[in-house]
């Protein structure tokens, strides 16, 4: 069994998931920061060929979080569930095995599985001594401190609580456990990049997954400063030493094994990143059945890789998905109708109306008083613009007419002289109606169907006519340089120190005195200070006042 785990940074941008979990060769595929809601999710992202999905949706953010387990059909899941706590439970189908939750209160818990940041499912397997037994998969995206706010990391630290609670109990009740996802923590200083040597394990996130892991000869205990964070990143039930880092399990002390990379900073290129990104097994099962754990660093299409892990383990699949499985939905199961529904365009609606009644009509009569039945209809749903009497409705003509002179005029518009209205004409030298409608739509101007457009120069007939694309060349290189003169433009970036080669421009996006202010950066990729091909040292302030040529 090959079990796999992506931050996926927006499903909805993935040209076809289909293809995306086909060449990922694995049974059991955990997608991570999904970024879809409910009402976003489309047919050909939920029901896919050969597979069974389940998803967990954000509830305060559109756009936010969420994370999706598809499973292939000889491995389809007895239960799935939402969730940590048991607060969106449906009561039908769930895992079940919460363990210990009185330490967290209803909101919290409520607030804790808001985020869509984990969905369980629970498979039967046969292992490879033929012992049939059950395994939670717990897919879970781990939010991330923000070292501005205080109440994210103790948010982080109480969901890191709520995750060991949950997979402990699982285990207890005698299950396979596997715990995946993006964890948002570098466990030890060689899966970071720029590590700080002197606070890095001292951080409580850190601290929880140091004990949450067993290794061989590495001590589980905990550096914590109080007994108050101590009850935040565990609580008397739950133990240490319980479940094993698969990556690591083979390759213990490899450097540089990152899954996630600065998109901003092009870091990737330089490997210059962060392991996030974790497949834990239980003890047992990691060393019972785990056959093999890689990074998939050369998959591209999100700052995050793949991880995928192989057991040896045989799916035993259920006969029925359980009613989590997201083509029950009512949208996807031809129940109810989508939103989308409701707004298709009255003309089709019509034509659709008029054409069943044209075979009713043709069906119950003769061919004769079917055409005039028709010949009726027609008259009756036409409107009746010879009468002279109401409508309802404007002409073609008229209808495009205003819509014309409600479309927005052309940036250039702003920036030609106004051509004086009391030059008269020349009756010789006067354009026809199409030559001025060409011409002036060529040129950005919107006129009404009785305005005149005078040329002050004769038209030279052996002249050719300028091709549109041409001209649209022409007006995005005036309408630029238009831009410039009005803005005063900030003119060639420097050249940087290290390379002599063009910066890039960024901008201060954190809080304090020199927020939103520009700088200049070497446009190389972020990498370690010894490597010549990374980004240099140059660093220069975008001095506004000073205009460069």
């Amino acid at each position: 069994m090959k079990i796999l785990t992506w931050n996926i940074n927006g499903i909805r941008t993935r040209p076809s998931i289909k293809e995306d979990i086909e060449s990922l060769d694995a049974d059991i595929i955990c997608f991570q920061e999904t970024k879809v809601t409910r009402d976003m999710l489309e047919e050909p992202v939920a029901v896919v060929d050969g597979y069974n999905s389940y998803f967990s949706f954000s509830r305060k953010k559109t756009g936010y979080s969420g994370v999706a387990t598809y499973c292939r059909e000889s491995c389809t899941p007895v239960k799935a569930e939402e969730g940590l706590g048991g607060v969106l439970a449906s009561g039908n189908g769930d895992v079940g095995c919460y363990g210990n939750l009185g330490y967290y209160g209803k909101e919290e818990l409520e607030s804790l599985d808001a985020e869509g940041r984990a969905i369980i499912t629970q498979h039967t397997v046969r292992n490879s001594e033929g012992e049939v037994k059950d395994l939670a998969i717990i897919n879970v995206y781990v939010p991330r401190v923000d070292s501005e706010r205080d109440d994210r990391k103790e948010y982080k630290l109480r969901f890191l609580t709520l995750l060991q609670t949950r997979a402990e109990a699982l285990l207890r009740e005698g299950s396979y456990v596997i715990v995946l996802g993006d964890i948002n923590t570098s466990h030890r200083m060689i899966d970071h990049c720029n590590p700080d040597s002197e606070e890095f394990n001292l951080r409580p996130d850190r601290q929880w997954l140091n004990r949450f892991l067993w290794s061989e000869g590495q001590d589980s205990s905990l550096e914590v400063k109080d007994e108050q964070e101590l009850l935040q990143i565990s609580t008397p039930d739950t133990k240490s030493g319980q479940f094993i880092d698969s990556f690591r399990y083979f390759y213990p002390d490899q450097e540089d094994a990152f899954t996630c990379w600065c998109t901003l900073t092009s870091s990737r290129v330089t490997n210059y990143g962060t392991r996030l990104d974790y497949i834990l097994g239980d003890a047992g099962l990691v060393k019972s059945s785990l056959k093999a754990c890689v990074q998939m660093v050369e998959v591209q299409g999100s700052d995050h890789c793949p991880v995928k892990a192989e057991f040896s383990l045989d799916g035993v699949p259920a006969r029925k998905a359980p009613p989590l499985c997201a083509k029950y939905m009512p949208e996807f199961a031809g129940k109810q109708q989508k939103l989308s529904s409701f707004f298709v365009k009255a003309a089709k609606k019509e034509s659709v109306n008029a054409s069943e009644e044209v075979i009713e009509l043709s069906s119950s009569q003769s061919s004769q008083e079917s055409n005039k039945s028709v010949d009726s209809n027609t008259e009756r749903k036409r409107p009746m613009e010879d009468s002279g009497k109401p409508t309802g409705k404007k002409p073609k003509l008229e209808s495009k007419k205003s819509s014309e002179e409600g479309k927005q005029a052309n940036l250039m518009s702003f920036f030609r002289k106004k051509q004086s209205s009391q030059t008269k004409p020349e009756p010789a030298k006067e354009k026809s109606t199409n030559e001025r409608k060409s011409s002036d739509i060529t040129n950005g101007n919107k006129i009404g169907d009785n305005d005149r457009i005078v040329d002050k120069k004769p038209v030279d007939a052996s002249e050719k006519p300028v091709k549109s694309t041409d001209t649209k060349a022409e007006t995005g290189k005036s309408s630029s340089a238009a831009w410039k003169g009005l803005l005063g433009g900030l003119g060639k970036p420097p050249l940087c120190k290290g390379h002599k080669e063009a910066c890039v421009m960024r901008m201060v996006k954190k809080d304090g005195p020199n927020r939103f202010r520009q700088f200049y950066v070497c446009a190389r990729a972020e990498g370690h200070s010894g490597n010549p091909e990374a980004r240099c040292e140059h660093f220069e302030w975008l001095d506004k006042n000073k205009k460069k040529k």
